[in-house]
């Protein structure tokens, strides 16, 4: 398992906050911010800049556990990058669980494909 995903996974029910960087507090792009920074890796913090760092994954079927996935508001549409998150694990091609600071239940897992998240998904990126 990558260091990152280690990493991530320590901030399990921190709880969402805007602006957040720590465990009092978190919000999706800092979390990703927050985790490398631990690894003692500089990163963009904002995740509409995070969406632009590394090497675009061409296809859903390359996606591997430390990469990025970016969403937009709503389903269906183009739009900004508003939610990011660290895959933590590739089950199959149907289930890919990644790590995000969800605004309602704070920082947690969640799949790729459930309904809520598979028609916001924009692109995954490979940031090293």
């Amino acid at each position: 398992m990558p260091e990152v995903v280690q990493i991530a996974r320590t901030y399990t029910g921190t709880p969402y906050r805007s602006g957040g960087n720590d465990k009092q507090g978190i919000d999706c792009s800092g979390l990703i911010c927050q985790v490398y920074s631990e690894m003692g890796v500089k990163v963009p913090r904002i995740s509409w800049q995070q969406s632009e760092f590394g090497q675009e994954v061409g296809s859903v079927a390359e996606i591997k556990p430390g990469d990025w996935l970016f969403f937009v508001p709503e389903a269906g549409k183009e739009g900004y990058v508003s939610h990011a998150g660290i895959v933590t694990d590739v089950r199959s091609r149907e289930e890919i669980i990644f790590i995000h600071a969800s605004t309602s239940k704070g920082v947690r897992e969640d799949n790729l494909f459930s309904t809520y998240f598979k028609g916001r998904f924009v692109k995954a990126m490979r940031p090293f």
